[in-house]
């Protein structure tokens, strides 16, 4: 490939990654450090933000599976069908809207917990069925900060995205999750530090 031609590529994918990505959400999440593994059409993304919360209110943003629709960007509705013991199944629908691309969704999935430790989810149905995820919060020598971490995992032939477009897609997904998920911890731990100054 000749140095214009190169030039050109670089050109496309920089106008396709506006395309995909709206400014204002870019900046938003630039903060939330991302690890990305490709291997044929298998991906894996993950990202990670420190958060002020304690372990207990971090653990119970996570698991407040019916108010996600409050806090998390293009969730509408998230409703616990099923629960026995550490397992839950999710009804959930939503919206997924990246540049020019648009998706609603309505799916199930299960949410298998480790409490104060994370979740691991699996979408059993709808139009990510097999895409899989993890929340962490792994073990520090110091109590605080928290470290909150988020994996997805998918087949980009087996997902609704386009697959060149898929890398992308995900990537923002993990990065506004991680981002609002430790930004709700931090607002309930917050909230906790005024109601106790308070009394």
């Amino acid at each position: 490939m000749d140095i214009l031609a190169a030039m050109k590529t670089a050109r496309y994918f920089a106008l396709l990654f506006s395309l995909l990505v709206p400014p204002a959400l870019a900046n938003a999440t630039a903060d939330a450090p991302l690890t990305v593994i490709q291997n044929g059409s298998q991906l894996s993304v993950e990202g990670w933000l420190e958060t002020r919360a304690t372990r207990e209110i971090a653990w119970s943003v996570l698991t407040d599976y019916e108010h996600f629709p409050e806090f998390v960007p293009g969730i509408r509705a998230n409703r616990v069908l099923e629960s026995q013991r550490r397992v839950k199944t999710i009804a959930q629908s939503g919206e997924i809207v990246a540049g020019l691309f648009r998706l609603l969704y309505d799916g199930t999935l299960r949410v298998e917990e480790s409490p104060g430790e994370g979740l691991t989810i699996l979408f059993l149905s709808g139009p990510f069925k097999d895409v899989s995820g993890e929340w962490r919060m792994p073990r520090a020598e110091k109590k605080l900060p928290l470290r909150l971490v988020y994996r997805m995992n998918m087949d980009m032939m087996k997902t609704p995205f386009p697959p060149p477009l898929a890398p992308s897609i995900a990537e923002q997904q993990v990065r506004t999750w991680v981002e609002v998920f430790a930004h709700e911890m931090d607002k309930r731990m917050d909230n906790r530090m005024e109601r106790r100054k308070a009394n």
